[in-house]
């Protein structure tokens, strides 16, 4: 009976300790430093960058024009009698292109010179009768009057008679022929269309945001369609701003010595404004903050994840400038979009 009483209060003793370690043991706190250690880091690719001092470029879409251009008029009524040269045809400046019919003009041009001829005469035998009869004089001033009209319709021969033989104003090709052999022209009507591309100009229009930026004379680096590259310089800004789009016309010359720059052609402009420090990343190693900010995430020594606003410079084919970083920086270019700022992660280098 002894015995039972002792095993039982045996049992009653080892429950209520084991009882108790419970207690103890539930209130006891976790050392705070390990707190890390529970929970796995992180494993993202990070990559160091480095700035570099590049040009501050705007780019403009735009085209290329003939830095001259005109179309040659007739200045007299006639017929074509002969045209020198296609078109496509390279003309020196002062080069004969047209050859108009001179019709009946050479008749007319030595019948005025006639007439001019016989009006100076009797003016010249009126002349010396006033001197002894003044009643002569009235037919004197007739005579007079009627030279000075001769000479004027002479003039105006001699003058019709050089527009018969068209010039061109300056060296240019023939682009555009708008008449043929035989073709009867009146005055002021087209001939053809001349074209100066021994210089060129790429034309663009830069946005109001843009345009106080631009300064005559910066360097234009112009990018073609077919792969050709051509510079220059800001040769025109505009003053006003066109009353739809706002934008600014703006032009830079090219010198286009072997003519391989032609008219209508494609054209992209890179106007160097100045000189900034940049990096250069992937596109994809952008990201977002919680205020829609764009920007990067990058690892600090200690591994914590740190969010930078940039500011986009310009972007190219395997990837983008950016301003607004630090000289060296340690990013974030694979699993940024899983971590945000102020985590713990292991960064490890591009596989």
């Amino acid at each position: 009976m002894k015995k039972s009483i002792r095993f039982s209060l045996i049992i009653s003793s080892v429950v209520a300790l084991w009882m108790l370690s419970g207690l103890f043991s539930a209130t006891q706190v976790p050392d705070s430093s390990n707190l890390s250690d529970l929970k796995q880091k992180m494993i993202v690719e990070a990559t160091e960058i480095t700035s570099q001092e590049i040009s501050d470029e705007i780019v403009v879409q735009g085209d290329i024009r003939p830095l001259r251009k005109i179309t040659i008029r007739s200045h007299t009524a006639a017929h074509v009698l002969k045209i020198i040269g296609e078109k496509g045809s390279f003309f020196a400046d002062g080069s004969l292109l047209f050859r108009l019919a001179t019709a009946d003009r050479s008749a007319q041009f030595f019948s005025a010179k006639a007439k001019l001829t016989a009006t100076k005469d009797k003016e010249s035998q009126l002349r010396e009768l006033a001197l002894s009869n003044p009643s002569i004089k009235p037919k004197l001033e007739t005579a007079s009057n009627e030279a000075a009209i001769a000479e004027k319709n002479l003039r105006k021969m001699v003058s019709e008679r050089g527009n018969i033989l068209i010039k061109i104003p300056f060296s240019g090709v023939l682009e555009d022929r708008m008449v043929e052999v035989g073709s009867h022209v009146e005055k002021g009507d087209a001939l053809a269309l001349i074209l100066d591309e021994s210089t060129v100009k790429a034309v663009g229009y830069v946005s109001q945001q843009s345009v106080g930026k631009l300064r005559l004379g910066q360097a234009v680096k112009v990018h073609l369609l077919d792969g050709q590259e051509a510079k220059g310089k800001l040769s025109y800004i505009a003053n006003a701003g066109g009353e739809k789009t706002h934008s600014f016309k703006v032009e830079a010359e090219l010198i286009n010595p072997a003519r391989t720059l032609k008219s209508g052609a494609s054209a992209r402009m890179h106007i160097t404004t100045g000189y900034v420090t940049a990096h250069f990343i992937s596109a994809a190693s952008l990201s977002l903050d919680v205020q829609g900010n764009v920007g990067v995430k990058s690892i600090t020594e200690k591994g914590l994840v740190n969010f930078h606003p940039v500011q986009l410079l310009r972007t190219e084919a395997k990837g983008i400038w950016i301003t607004g970083l630090p000289h060296t920086l340690r990013i974030i270019t694979q699993g940024h979009g899983f971590v945000n700022e102020g985590e713990s992660v292991k960064g490890v280098p591009p596989s």
